[in-house]
């Protein structure tokens, strides 16, 4: 007889860099209703720790879902076509304000997260797809992400610009690296005789390269401990890139009802729906989905019209992706009713049909269980500084710091030449200079994120200045 056991199925960490810990404790995941019924009958239980979600799953003495016995593997037989769906929750209101995402006109849009990203990198299998790389020809806006194709280091955008060569990405004011080495909290070196918690990050000394722990233990060696095979207490993050959600990561989404808008008039539409053929070898959507009403693939139009009208409830879909095709036309988009709720910012799938040699799988060819652990790893945003003087007394603004960030004086506020990261960790630098005796002013106070506004700023030749976020603050001197 077998004995019964639970182990981790999967993982899903959500991270974010406004906050001085990582955690993305602003965010909660919550299974759809189709994925409770799924975890009942599969025996699966999900726990959350702070911000990382961990699904539970009843296994045998082999390792394996307790489904399966030591001579049938039925897992992926019964299971294989099974997607567990969450959705993906805001909890803060104001996580918008603080958080780098595109504010698309389409209200429709939602983030779609899923173990198809196919999108590891050092070592973090990530849930969203690669950032976009940096391409000549492309005009840029402040809060784009790019990868540098070099070497897989991410940028910010700062300005409005056209990448012109590739040596743009390093010039200081247009653009600025993100990842580990590059947080408003600076990593701090490996040293001895230190106790390090599971998922502490540090930079080897001298170097920079960067690890995180493991597992909870004290250091002895300074640089050794980290690369040491065989106490297998540090996992290389690489220099500390990090994948990030761009608006690749965002779809249309829609309820029973779809408004299919065409790029021209037609009289007559074909229409098509087409859901994922779960090929591992060649995904895609061509699974078409037959309506019983003949009327409803084919239509026909008094007077030409620009868009169509599609009933989706009287094809009795699952929630899901399919694609829709109009003629030539095609559009992706993620059919469920409930996704009209503001709070939901997107939703995650996992599936289960992956051969085991894909790292994103959630059990080896022999369906071993293989505790696979993901990430979604939000930005932060970036705002113009305003500082508001009280009268003529204040002269200037000046970063004592490493970041020497610049302000400009424009009538009677201060504003900083470049966007600077809004961050949970306080920027301590700047300092207030007066034109008179007084004594100089250091820490200024930073900017808060409960309210942003707009603020116009451009070179002087720019004929069409951007209209950045701003942050401000009214100092009383």
């Amino acid at each position: 007889m077998m004995n019964i056991n639970y182990n981790i199925l999967f993982t899903i960490e959500l991270l974010h860099e406004y906050f001085l810990n990582g955690k993305a404790r602003n965010l909660e995941i919550i299974p759809a209703n189709d994925c409770v019924e799924i975890n009942r009958r599969m025996n699966i239980q999900l726990r959350n720790n702070e911000n990382r979600w961990i699904a539970f799953i009843r296994e045998n003495d082999l390792q394996e879902p307790f489904i399966n016995s030591d001579k049938d593997k039925v897992y992926r037989q019964f299971y294989e076509k099974t997607v567990f769906r969450f959705y993906l929750k805001i909890k803060d209101p104001l996580f918008l304000n603080y958080t780098n995402i595109e504010l698309t006109s389409v209200d429709n849009m939602k983030f779609y997260f899923s173990n198809l990203a196919a999108n590891p990198d050092n070592g973090v299998l990530y849930l969203s797809t690669p950032v976009p790389e940096f391409t000549i020809g492309t005009d840029y806006v402040p809060g784009n992400l790019v990868k540098d194709p070099a070497n897989g280091n991410v940028f910010e955008s700062l300005k409005k610009n056209t990448a012109k060569k590739k040596t743009q990405l390093t010039e200081a004011g247009l653009w600025a690296p993100k990842g580990l080495l590059n947080l408003s909290k600076p990593l701090e070196d490996h040293v001895a005789n230190k106790t390090y918690q599971q998922g502490d990050l540090v930079k080897e000394l001298d170097t920079d390269n960067v690890f995180e722990a493991t597992k909870k233990h004290s250091s002895i060696n300074a640089n050794k401990d980290l690369v040491d095979k065989k106490l297998n207490l540090w996992i290389p993050r690489g220099q500390g890139q990090l994948q990030y959600p761009t608006s690749n990561d965002m779809t249309e989404c829609c309820g029973n009802n779809y408004l299919f808008v065409l790029p021209a008039p037609v009289k007559t539409a074909d229409i098509s729906i087409f859901a994922f053929n779960y090929n591992a070898a060649k995904p895609a959507f061509t699974e078409e989905i037959l309506p019983e009403d003949p009327e409803f693939k084919k239509r026909k139009f008094g007077t030409p019209v620009g868009q169509v009208n599609i009933n989706l409830s009287k094809l009795n879909l699952k929630p899901g992706k399919y694609k829709i095709q109009v003629n030539k036309e095609s559009r992706i988009l993620y059919y469920d009713p409930k996704l009209t709720s503001g709070e939901i910012l997107g939703v995650i799938e996992i599936f289960n049909h992956l051969p085991g040699k894909d790292e994103y799988a959630l059990l080896t060819n022999e369906e071993k269980i293989k505790t696979t652990a993901y990430q979604i790893h939000f930005p932060n945003r970036r705002v113009l500084w305003k500082y508001t003087r009280k009268d003529g007394k204040a002269k200037s603004i000046t970063d004592t710091g490493k970041t020497k960030y610049e302000f400009k004086l424009l009538g009677e506020d201060f504003v900083s030449a470049t966007p600077i990261p809004l961050a949970e960790n306080s920027l301590r630098t700047l300092k207030l200079e007066f034109n008179t005796k007084d004594f100089d002013l250091q820490p200024l106070p930073n900017p808060r994120i409960q309210r942003l506004g707009k603020f116009k700023q451009g070179e002087k030749d720019e004929k069409d200045p951007f209209e950045y976020f701003c942050s401000e603050i009214f100092l009383n001197y």
